[in-house]
């Protein structure tokens, strides 16, 4: 699959991100290794540590961008995620993950995505995106007068394909409207941000992934 690197993300000619996903697997999967030969000497606490260090750049780097695609392009990420978490916890290879991701507070790669969207849809909504955002999503109330049940939600972008249904023109809305009102509105960035954390931690732990 030819592919170009621009600004350390690798773009296939698709533009279904495999290229990049397969390239940061194989950096997660080494340093996976390091943690594997530490967990011999550290308490989990310090392997959490290195994970964050090791391994979540390469998870939240221009994630907005390569992990809006297929679950299915993504499961080789959640499965090296589920990996390190048995690690870090010192579990058993078929101990199942979801608690474990739950105790050790660490989100996957899915809510990672939705982490990122949501956020850039509370600083759009708040006006505190650069100006060349400005009016890129519109509220029911924006596009007629009368009232109804969801004229305060944004409008999703109509899409002619999958890569637009994948872009933040159609998630961010998407995501941004499924959210409890006590989140939206969060008198900070910082406090939306710690709550969306919560948020998604006990939504996952209900999630169903491939």
């Amino acid at each position: 699959m030819e592919s170009t690197k621009f600004l350390g993300v690798y773009i296939d000619q698709h533009f279904t991100w495999k290229t990049h996903i397969n390239v940061i697997s194989k950096k997660i999967a080494k340093s996976i290794g390091l943690i594997y030969r530490a967990s011999f000497y550290l308490h989990k606490n310090s392997l959490l540590s290195l994970y964050y260090v090791l391994i979540y750049p390469y998870l939240t780097y221009c994630n907005l961008i390569w992990a809006s695609t297929y679950i299915t392009n993504l499961q080789q990420v959640y499965l090296l995620q589920k990996r390190v978490v048995r690690l870090i916890t010192k579990s058993d290879y078929r101990a199942p993950s979801r608690p474990l991701l739950m105790k050790m507070k660490i989100l996957d790669i899915f809510s990672i995505y939705s982490l990122q969207a949501s956020s850039f849809m509370y600083l759009y909504h708040n006006n505190k995106l650069p100006l060349s955002f400005c009016d890129v999503f519109q509220t029911g109330r924006q596009i007629h007068s009368y009232s109804t049940r969801n004229s305060e939600s944004y409008r999703y972008h109509f899409c002619r394909t999958n890569f637009k249904k994948f872009s933040i023109l159609y998630q961010g809305p998407r995501i941004w409207n499924s959210l409890p009102l006590h989140i939206k509105t969060a008198s900070s960035f910082q406090s939306f941000k710690q709550l969306m954390k919560l948020f998604l931690r006990n939504k996952q732990d209900n999630a169903t992934h491939i």
